[in-house]
């Protein structure tokens, strides 16, 4: 591994936290990270009412911070499946992402009335997905994605010479970040968790990037941490 290259980590600081923590302990030391998160994650005041659901939708495992009541929750990642899990839901299906998940439900009966807990800002319109598989839902917004402005650090490495690796989780952050810079630094690695990320990445800045074989966490890590060895 090559110490003189730096992690920017752009996620909500709890995130970034922990992708730092499995970083270190998979290359077995510290690196240099810069740490900037381009969102703050806000939830909600109070919890809804979901006595009428038949089932619970989750894509996010910020949009669980109350009591499932023991309801049959479809999840998008594991970490969400877990939270689901630990508000006392019961989680019948784990999908990889929302297209997967919303191709999962149209092979399956109909599960009745949905509630689909969201954030402010969403990448796939699920309500819109379930009304033309016939299927009634409602959507609560459970927590905010509020955005933060990259730091001068930051903005610095990326546009730099100096070796360095990007993350990107999600078509806003990408969006987010890309507006920010002027331009993308020649010796800049940036690892992207999906093909729509990694549109984003391109029409913002014309910039490159990897995909991850998945879009998951452990896709993810996976791929930094080969991108700080190699």
């Amino acid at each position: 591994m090559s110490t003189l290259k730096t992690l920017i980590l752009t996620r909500p600081a709890p995130s970034a936290a922990q992708i730092l923590a499995q970083v270190q302990a998979a290359v077995g030391g510290a690196v240099p990270v810069v740490l900037s998160p381009v969102l703050k994650i806000e939830p909600e005041p109070g919890w809804p009412d979901m006595s009428d659901a038949d089932v619970i939708i989750a894509t996010s495992v910020n949009a669980i911070h109350g009591p499932l009541g023991g309801k049959p929750v479809f999840c998008v990642g594991a970490r969400t499946a877990d939270a689901a899990a630990k508000a006392g839901g019961k989680v019948r299906h784990c999908a990889l992402d929302a297209a997967s998940l919303i191709a999962w439900i149209g092979t399956q009966p109909n599960p009745g009335h949905v509630l689909y807990l969201r954030g402010s800002h969403v990448a796939t319109d699920i309500p819109a997905a379930l009304a033309g598989l016939n299927i009634e839902g409602r959507s609560v917004q459970t927590y905010r994605q509020e955005e933060q402005p990259l730091t001068d650090t930051a903005r610095h490495v990326i546009e730099g010479e100096s070796p360095a690796i990007l993350p990107l989780f999600s078509p806003r952050s990408a969006r987010l970040v890309g507006q920010a810079v002027t331009q993308v630094g020649t010796d800049l690695h940036v690892i992207v968790i999906s093909d729509a990320v990694a549109k984003v990445w391109r029409a913002e800045t014309g910039g490159a990037s990897v995909v991850a074989a998945q879009p998951t966490g452990d896709a993810m890590l996976k791929r930094i941490v080969a991108a700080l060895r190699h």
